[in-house]
C-alpha cells in the first residue's frame, strides 16, 4: 500500500504521519479540521483502515476524526516476531496515537469487533480523555476456557498456516451474513493480502486470552453498543454482555445484521455514531406550512453532461406546469459548471460531494472501461454522496426529488426506506448491468447479484419509486436477461417503469438551418468541419489522441477539412500537438449547436451526444469503450431502433483506417429514423402529476 496515498479514494486527510513504538512505525490520520474528535481504534489486522472507507469521509464533516492502521497490517510496519504482538502493545500504540492527534483533547472512541476491549480498557483507565464509547460488533473478553473454544482456535492457527487464502475467504465469510455482500467480502480478501499468514496467527494470539469485563463495568462516559443478531464472528450475546456491563448504556440491535455494521449497513452506522456523539453544530430551518414554496431537488449524475442537458430540458418543462416551483440541483463538475452558465441554482451542500468523473477516469484504461467494475467499486463515493443528500433533505423542506441515475439515492433508499421524506421520481436510460468478458464467469456472477440486488429491492420496497421513468422507449430496453434464473429485461423494464421517449436538449428544428448556424459559431463557407468530442470526463483521451493521429492524412485527401478537437472541462488544451487545420477547444457550452452544423462528428459512443447527431440528421462515428456495458449492448440497441448504430471498434483502427473510415462517413447518406420531440415534456408532466399526488407511475 503506498504510503503517500490516501486509503479513501474520495477525501484527503488534514493530516497523517507515523508514531515510532520501538521501533516499530504505526500510522495514524486525521480527518476534517473542525469538530468534536472522533477516534477508531484498529481491529484485527485481517483488515487495516480502510474498511472505514464508507464512514470516515462523512464523518470527517462532522468530526476530527483520527483513524490509524494495526502493526501488522495497512501502512504500519509488520515486525516478524511474536514478542512485538500482545493487546497492551495495542492499547498502548492506540495510546500513542491519541497523544500524538487529540493529546490531552476529550475524544469520542469507537471498537469494531475486537477493538471494543481496547476502547473498554481507554475508557475505564483514563475516563478523563473519553467522551463517548461506540462499540459495534464488539466483546470484552476473550479467554480460551473451554475445549470448544481451544480446538476452534487451533484448527483456525492451522487453517492460516496450511491455506491462507481459503482461511481469507472462510473468515471474510463468516463478517458478512447479509444477502448481496460480495462486494464488501471482495474487499475485505484485499485488505487481508495486506498481511501474511505468519503475521496474522501472531496477531490472533496476542488477542486471545483478554477479559476488560470488569474495567467494562467502571466505564462512565455515555456509551453506544450496536451488535447484529445474526453476527456470525461475534456472538449477538457478547454484545449485549457489554450492554449489561457499562453503566446506562444504550443498545442498538441490528436485527438480520452481521459482524461489521460500518461497512454493511453504513448509512445506519454513520447516523447512529453522528447522533449519538453530537457531532459539529447543526441547523435547521422550519418554515411554516403554508409559507413554504413549492420545492423540487434535481440529482443529476455527473459522469458526462448528457445526463443533466437533458434535467434541464425536463426542468424547464415542469416549469411551464408548475410556474411556482423552485428548483435546486444536486450535482459536481462538469454537470455544475453547465447549470451555472445556464443561470440554474446549485445548492451550496453539493460542495461536499464526492466527484463521479474522477473515479470513472481512475478506473479507466486506453479506450477501455468496465462500467460494471467501475459502478461496483464506487461504494464509498454512493455511500459519501447519500448522506450529503439526507443531510440536506432533513435540514430543508423539499416537494419532490428528481433523481437521473441517481444509483447512490435509490439504492440506499431502498436499503434504509424509513429515510425517505417526500415522493422519489427515479430516471435512467438503460437498465441492467451485463457482463462484458466471455467466459469471465465471476463478472457474470456479481452483474447477477448486482441486479438480484435491485429487483429484490424494487419488489419488497415499490414504493420508493413513486415514478420510474424510462428515457427512451419499449424498443430502447435489451431483451437480454439480468441473469441466470433472473427475468428478462425488457419483460421487467415493462413492468416497473413508463416510457417517456428520448429527452433532447434543444428543439431540433431550431438548429435546422445549418448556414445560419455555422455563420453564428465563426465556421466559414467553402470548409468542412470535423468535430471530435469525448463527453465531459478525460476517459476520451486515447481517442482524441488517435483521432488527431489521422488527421493529418485526411487533410492531405480533403485539403478544405477543419478539425475541432473539444477536450472537455477534465483534459488540458496543450495536451495536443499544433497542426495545420487543427484546433484544440477546452469545454464547448451548448456543443450541440457546433454539432448541428458540422459535416462530420467522430464520438465517443455516448448517448447524449450520438442521439443528439440522430436528431440533428449529421454524419459521425461512434467509438464505444471496450468493456462498458452501457455504451457497447444498451446504447448500440438504441441507435439500431433509430437505423443509426455507426460504431466502429477502436482496437482494430489505426490511424490511417481511422481517416479511411472518416472520409467515407462524410460522404455517406443519412437515413436516420426520426426522433421523438416531446420527451422532457413527457417526463415533466408524470413528476407534475406525482408532485400533485394525483399520479403513481409504475
Amino acid at each position: 500500500m503506498d504510503a503517500s496515498s490516501s486509503p479513501y479514494g474520495s477525501v484527503e486527510p488534514a493530516r497523517q504521519g507515523v508514531v515510532d513504538r520501538d521501533g516499530v512505525r504505526i500510522w495514524y490520520a486525521v480527518w476534517g479540521d473542525s469538530g468534536p474528535w472522533i477516534a477508531f481504534a484498529p481491529p484485527i489486522q485481517m483488515v487495516h483502515s480502510e474498511m472505514l472507507k464508507a464512514t470516515v469521509p462523512y464523518q470527517s464533516q462532522h468530526f476530527r476524526v483520527v483513524t490509524m492502521d494495526g502493526r501488522g497490517n495497512g501502512r504500519s510496519d509488520r515486525p516478524a516476531t511474536q514478542d512485538a504482538y500482545s493487546f497492551d502493545i495495542f492499547h498502548d500504540d492506540f495510546v500513542a496515537v491519541l497523544d500524538a492527534t487529540a493529546g490531552t483533547e476529550r475524544a469520542a472512541l469507537v471498537g469494531i469487533s475486537c477493538a471494543a476491549m481496547t476502547v473498554l480498557r481507554v475508557a475505564a483507565e483514563q475516563p478523563q480523555r473519553v467522551s463517548h464509547l461506540v462499540i459495534a460488533g464488539g466483546f470484552a473478553e476473550s479467554l480460551v476456557d473451554t475445549d470448544a473454544i481451544a480446538r476452534r482456535v487451533q484448527a483456525e492457527a492451522d487453517q492460516t498456516r496450511d491455506d491462507w487464502p481459503g482461511y481469507i475467504d472462510a473468515f471474510m465469510a463468516s463478517l458478512f451474513s447479509e444477502p448481496h455482500s460480495s462486494k464488501p467480502f471482495d474487499d475485505g480478501v484485499g485488505y487481508a493480502r495486506a498481511t501474511s499468514g505468519d503475521i496474522i496467527n501472531m496477531v490472533r494470539k496476542a488477542w486471545k486470552g483478554n477479559d476488560v469485563r470488569a474495567l467494562a463495568r467502571r466505564v462512565a462516559c455515555p456509551t453506544l453498543v450496536i451488535h447484529g443478531d445474526d453476527d456470525h464472528r461475534v456472538m449477538y450475546a457478547q454484545g449485549k454482555a457489554i450492554h449489561a456491563l457499562v453503566p446506562g448504556s444504550r443498545l442498538l440491535t441490528v436485527q438480520g445484521g452481521g459482524h461489521v455494521t460500518a461497512v454493511r449497513d453504513p448509512v445506519l452506522f454513520n447516523r447512529s455514531v453522528r447522533d449519538f456523539i453530537g457531532g459539529a453544530p447543526r441547523s435547521a430551518t422550519w418554515v411554516r406550512a403554508m409559507k413554504r414554496r413549492r420545492r423540487a431537488l434535481f440529482i443529476s449524475s455527473a459522469i458526462g453532461l448528457g445526463h443533466v442537458q437533458r434535467d434541464l430540458a425536463i426542468a424547464r418543462s415542469l416549469r411551464t406546469l408548475q410556474p411556482d416551483l423552485d428548483i435546486d440541483w444536486f450535482t459536481v463538475d462538469p454537470a455544475a459548471r453547465y447549470l451555472a452558465q445556464e443561470g440554474e441554482r446549485l445548492h451550496p451542500v453539493t460542495q461536499r460531494l464526492a466527484n463521479e468523473s474522477r473515479h470513472f477516469e481512475q478506473q479507466a484504461g486506453e479506450h477501455d472501461l468496465s462500467a460494471f467494475f467501475a459502478l461496483r467499486t464506487m461504494d464509498e463515493i454512493m455511500t459519501r454522496n447519500f448522506m450529503t443528500f439526507i443531510d440536506l433533505v432533513e435540514a430543508e423542506h423539499y416537494d419532490i426529488v428528481v433523481g437521473d441515475e441517481a444509483w447512490e439515492v435509490d439504492y440506499h433508499y431502498h436499503e434504509n426506506p424509513e429515510l425517505k421524506r417526500q415522493p422519489f421520481v427515479f430516471l435512467t436510460d438503460f437498465v441492467g448491468c451485463l457482463p462484458m468478458e466471455p467466459g469471465n464467469e465471476r463478472e457474470a456472477l456479481l452483474c447477477a447479484d448486482r441486479n438480484a440486488d435491485d429487483l429484490e429491492h424494487v419488489a419488497r420496497y415499490p414504493g420508493i419509486r413513486d415514478a420510474a421513468l424510462f428515457v427512451g422507449n419499449r424498443d430502447d430496453v435489451t431483451e437480454a436477461s439480468f441473469g441466470p434464473g433472473l427475468p428478462g429485461i425488457r419483460d421487467w423494464t415493462d413492468r416497473n417503469f413508463s416510457y417517456c421517449g428520448y429527452a433532447l436538449p434543444f428543439d431540433p428544428a431550431a438548429l435546422a438551418d445549418t448556414e445560419r448556424l455555422r455563420a453564428r459559431h465563426g465556421y466559414r463557407r467553402g470548409e468542412k468541419i470535423a468535430i471530435a468530442t469525448v463527453g465531459g470526463t478525460a476517459v476520451g483521451r486515447p481517442l482524441l489522441r488517435r483521432i488527431v493521429q489521422a488527421f493529418p492524412r485526411m487533410k492531405r485527401e480533403l485539403p478544405e477539412l477543419r478539425l475541432i478537437v473539444v477536450a472537455g472541462p477534465r483534459l488540458p488544451t496543450d495536451d495536443f500537438p499544433q497542426l495545420d487545420g487543427l484546433e484544440i477547444r477546452p469545454y464547448v457550452h451548448k456543443l450541440y449547436e457546433h454539432l448541428a452544423c458540422c459535416d462530420l462528428a467522430l464520438v465517443q459512443g455516448g448517448l447524449s451526444t450520438c442521439m443528439e447527431l440522430v436528431a440533428t440528421r449529421r454524419p459521425f462515428l461512434s467509438f464505444p469503450l471496450q468493456r462498458h456495458f452501457e455504451q457497447c449492448v444498451h446504447v448500440r440497441c438504441r441507435l439500431a431502433n433509430y437505423g443509426a448504430d455507426r460504431s466502429l471498434d477502436y482496437a482494430t483502427l489505426d490511424p490511417d483506417t481511422l481517416a479511411e473510415r472518416a472520409l467515407a462517413a462524410m460522404h455517406e447518406p443519412v437515413r436516420y429514423r426520426p426522433v421523438e420531440m416531446d420527451g422532457a415534456a413527457r417526463a415533466a408532466l408524470r413528476i407534475a402529476q406525482v408532485l400533485d399526488n394525483r399520479w403513481c407511475a409504475r
